[in-house]
């Protein structure tokens, strides 16, 4: 597997917040290791992933992949490489998503893309916002019990009354950070979006066993409840042959 290493200084952004997060002496050991080392990230438990695209197709409208990120644990970058186009492009976006017609010459086939991004991501706990778009551009599933989604994560919903918020929104909330001030930037965006999880990953992940306990204890009422009805319904046809 082939994996470019970004290794460009950490964003200040990042920084910033790894002073702020309530962390461990040995976890803000591994931060500060983190800025200063010049050794390859690692691989982490978890991974994010952040997307640009351009626009395809009529008016430009349908989604294509041109940028992919992924940053670990730490935030630091793992993999950050351009797309070749697959079909022709119709809007780069670049107010939005900093793309151009440069960025994309030297552009990496879509199928080696895919590989790459499997392996990094496969038995990993795979981190993003909105990720099922970046997923669908990617043409790559994931199973659903490893996404982390902070758009859809319920203690980031219930501060914008249930709904979904963008990022932008979200981080300045909970981080109170300001990014997409102007072109997004892949790297950036999963950085913040790992940060997300990061500091509320303990309340996160406790949220998923109680929904998953109680789906299980759902599941066995279900089964209990369909044998109790079974067993009736053979009782019910002993008495009428017995009539009988």
């Amino acid at each position: 597997m082939s994996i470019i290493i970004n290794t460009n200084e950490i964003s200040s952004n990042w920084k910033t917040l790894a002073t702020k997060m309530p962390v461990s002496a040995i976890k803000k050991k591994q931060i500060e290791t983190a800025q200063t080392s010049v050794r390859p990230p690692k691989l982490t438990k978890a991974v994010c992933l952040d997307c640009e695209m351009v626009g395809v197709g009529e008016m430009g409208m349908d989604n294509m992949l041109a940028r992919i990120s992924i940053v670990n644990q730490l935030g630091q970058c793992l993999y950050d490489k351009y797309v070749k186009p697959t079909e022709p492009i119709v809007d780069y976006r670049t107010a939005v998503s900093g793309i151009t017609e440069q960025d994309l010459e030297n552009g990496i086939p879509l199928d080696v893309i895919q590989k790459e991004v499997s392996d990094i991501i496969q038995h990993r706990t795979l981190v993003g916002h909105a990720i099922h778009n970046d997923l669908q551009v990617l043409f790559l599933s994931h199973p659903k019990r490893r996404i982390r989604d902070t758009q859809r994560y319920k203690g980031f919903r219930s501060l914008f009354n249930g709904g979904l918020p963008s990022l932008k929104l979200l981080v300045e909330k909970v981080l109170g950070l300001k990014i997409q001030t102007g072109a997004h930037d892949s790297v950036e965006d999963a950085r913040v979006t790992m940060q997300l999880y990061v500091q509320h990953r303990r309340e996160w992940e406790k949220s998923l066993r109680e929904k998953s306990s109680l789906t299980s204890e759902e599941k066995h009422k279900r089964i209990r409840a369909r044998q109790k009805q079974k067993r009736l319904q053979t009782s019910s046809s002993s008495l009428i042959k017995k009539t009988k």
